[in-house]
């Protein structure tokens, strides 16, 4: 299956070679390795963009460029199976593009012309395979949510939670690309809480995207303890139904600056029309975090079996989960299995968006 699948991004590859009349196309980031190896890694450190093998791809061929040191291992592991010939050089020495004429990149090496951008349009329409693999990292990350969102307690630390959510997701095979942890008045303050020693009282929210053969799984949940506040409860609301306003209309070939103006529209119905301006709504995902955010000047449209993470935000809560764009609707791909849900009627669908959860 993964022959198939190489060859489906292959022919891509070879199009986008003959439409923007390239010799050949350098891929080094660890996004576009995992996309065209189909799941493997070129990561040894996590805080860079460049792997340490890169994919020099021709009209003709797929090349590894790798040194000495990581020859074998990509050969047994993160390559295994797959068609590419190898040029390897010594870890004491640099590898050497063939020639710079009408040569690119993803990340302008050797002074190649950056194509990032448009290579990753490419990614977008995800296959058969990878919406298999989407699913069981949605999964897994729903999953290790859940575990720690049912043990965390007041007077644990938001680091205890990163840490919790850190160990369940390293022992599902994930890594975490984000992990935000908002306990009370940080919750209210900070749109993007790093985790801290400040000890849970009375919320928390916990955030990952979480990262399986190069897909990431983005998900929010919100947990209080006692009874949940009647404002609170309104805000949440209020927030699910922004989001159900912009899965209303997440369907292919809708602009993603529509999908924002629908959002925005619904902030002002639900009474708050100026919190969408505290943080970004969201957007399409897959090899990272958002392939881009939707905003009322975005150009890009909803592609067939894209994956999108909206993530509307009201003072105080959030919703978010990761779905697949199909023919039949939108799937979601990071469900916590037990959660209290809000169902809701928008545009004459229904839709279950989690709640916040409630422990006494």
């Amino acid at each position: 299956m993964a022959l198939i699948e190489f060859k489906t991004k292959f022919n891509r590859l070879k199009v986008f070679l003959k439409v923007k009349g390239l010799r050949g196309v350098l891929l080094s980031t660890r996004a576009n390795y995992s996309w065209l190896s189909c799941g493997f890694t070129n990561r040894i450190r996590s805080d860079v963009e460049k792997g340490v093998a890169s994919l020099w791809v021709t009209p003709k061929c797929v090349e590894l460029w790798c040194n000495n040191i990581e020859e074998l291992r990509f050969k047994g592991e993160e390559a295994k199976g797959l068609p590419f010939k190898y040029r390897v050089h010594p870890w004491y020495e640099g590898a050497n593009i063939p020639a710079l004429s009408r040569v690119a990149s993803d990340d302008g090496a050797f002074g190649t012309k950056n194509l990032k951008d448009e290579i990753a349009q490419l990614r977008w329409s995800l296959t058969q395979e990878e919406t298999n693999r989407y699913r069981k990292v949605g999964k897994l990350s729903g999953e290790a949510m859940n575990v720690v969102a049912h043990k965390v307690k007041p007077g644990w630390t938001e680091q205890r939670v990163e840490a919790e959510l850190s160990r369940e997701l390293v022992l599902r095979g994930l890594e975490a690309s984000v992990i935000l942890v908002g306990a009370d008045e940080r919750l209210k303050r900070y749109r993007h809480p790093l985790p801290t020693t400040h000890k849970i009282k009375k919320i928390v929210m916990m955030v990952i995207c979480a990262k399986g053969y190069g897909l990431i799984a983005n998900l929010t949940r919100v947990v209080h303890f006692g009874k949940i506040p009647t404002d609170l409860k309104h805000r949440h609301e209020a927030c699910v139904r922004v989001e159900c306003a912009m899965w209303h209309e997440t369907v292919p070939g809708v602009g993603a600056r529509d999908i924002f103006k629908a959002a925005e529209m619904e902030y002002g119905r639900q009474g708050f029309p100026g919190e969408w301006k505290l943080h970004h709504q969201g957007g399409p995902t897959g090899y990272e975090t958002r392939d881009y955010l939707a905003t009322l000047n975005e150009k890009w449209e909803i592609q067939f079996n894209q994956a999108v993470a909206w993530n509307p935000s009201i003072t105080g809560t959030k919703s978010e989960d990761t779905v697949l764009v199909t023919s039949g609707g939108l799937e979601v791909l990071t469900p916590t299995k037990g959660w209290p849900i809000l169902k809701v009627n928008y545009g004459g669908k229904k839709y279950d968006r989690p709640d916040i959860l409630e422990k006494r």
